[in-house]
């Protein structure tokens, strides 16, 4: 009886805490990430008049990559479906199937760290239970308990005060984002002395990578191909540092790149021709601002052009 008494203590709890959580301010992160996904999303659905490019991954893909750029440079339709890499790669491939279509291309532009076998991370479980509880039915059993309770009332606490205090930046907020999907704030005048400080902290890409693909890969990779789905996979714009032009890091670019290639994804270009100056990053190792946006956006097209048939002249809808 006492067992019974618990369990339905705990559910009343764990109904009472989701529903206080749909009821208060969301986070700003959590506010970001759905404006982001929901313009993003609109973007794609207007784009599928005919098979169109998507770019998935993280923030890298966000800020550092202009599907408009591409779109002019290849003639293609181009979208820019980048979000916020704490949500995972599991996350960002399971959101992505929604907004890809038979015919479509994928070009994948994960951040390294996204194919090493981790916990659901605090910014998922954040966004899932203030935004998409839905999601926790989607997702293995031992993932439950970790989105379920990885949001705790004291972060709760801290999130709702700094949602209080007046922003700084005009970064971060949904409605910088473009027709194509992309950053349109990450100009360099917009860069705050703490943003420089940041980029010049940041640590060196770890080496650390699976024995094998990571299973979430393994799996969109075959629904994309059950729905005629060309895999593409690119490299993040990312901080240059000499070190990554050394042997050790060309064997463990050599590694990420087989990762991919081992179930089907082609590889286009170089990590190390994706490499920006300090001076052309915004506020991590990964993101760029606009003037790198453009190079990299350059370089991709050049990249995607050598692989699938581009139309320069025909103007991206």
């Amino acid at each position: 009886m006492r067992k019974l008494e618990f369990i339905g203590a705990f559910a009343f709890l764990m109904v009472a805490w989701f529903g206080l959580l749909h009821v208060l301010p969301r986070p700003n992160e959590s506010i970001w990430i759905d404006g982001l996904y929901k313009k993003k999303e609109e973007v794609a659905r207007a784009h599928s008049r005919f098979p169109k490019v998507v770019l998935v991954g993280g923030s890298s893909t966000h800020f550092s990559f202009s599907a408009e750029t591409v779109s002019e440079l290849t003639g293609l339709s181009v979208v820019n479906l980048g979000t916020h890499a704490g949500l995972g790669g599991e996350y960002l491939l399971k959101r992505a199937k929604a907004s890809l279509r038979n015919g479509d291309t994928v070009v994948l532009i994960l951040e390294h760290h996204l194919l090493a076998a981790t916990k659901p991370s605090s910014v998922l479980a954040s966004f899932v239970a203030t935004t998409d509880t839905r999601y926790i039915l989607s997702v293995d059993l031992k993932d439950v308990p970790t989105l379920l309770f990885g949001y705790s009332p004291m972060q709760l606490v801290r999130q709702l005060a700094a949602a209080a205090l007046p922003r700084s930046s005009v970064l971060y907020r949904p409605d910088t984002v473009t027709d194509y999907g992309d950053e349109s704030a990450n100009r360099p005048e917009n860069k705050l002395p703490a943003m420089v400080d940041a980029v010049r902290a940041q640590n060196p890409i770890s080496l650390t990578l699976p024995d094998s693909p990571p299973r979430y890969l393994v799996e969109f990779t075959n629904w994309a191909k059950a729905n005629n789905i060309q895999l593409l996979q690119a490299w993040p714009a990312t901080l240059e540092r000499a070190e990554y032009k050394s042997d050790i890091y060309s064997k463990y670019f050599a590694r990420y790149q087989n990762i991919f290639n081992a179930i089907g994804f082609r590889t286009i270009g170089k990590q190390v021709d994706y490499l920006l100056p300090e001076a052309d990053m915004l506020d991590t190792l990964y993101h760029a601002d606009s003037v790198g946006q453009a190079a990299v956006s350059k370089r991709l097209s050049d990249d995607m052009c050598q692989v699938i048939e581009c139309h320069p002249q025909r103007t991206a809808e």
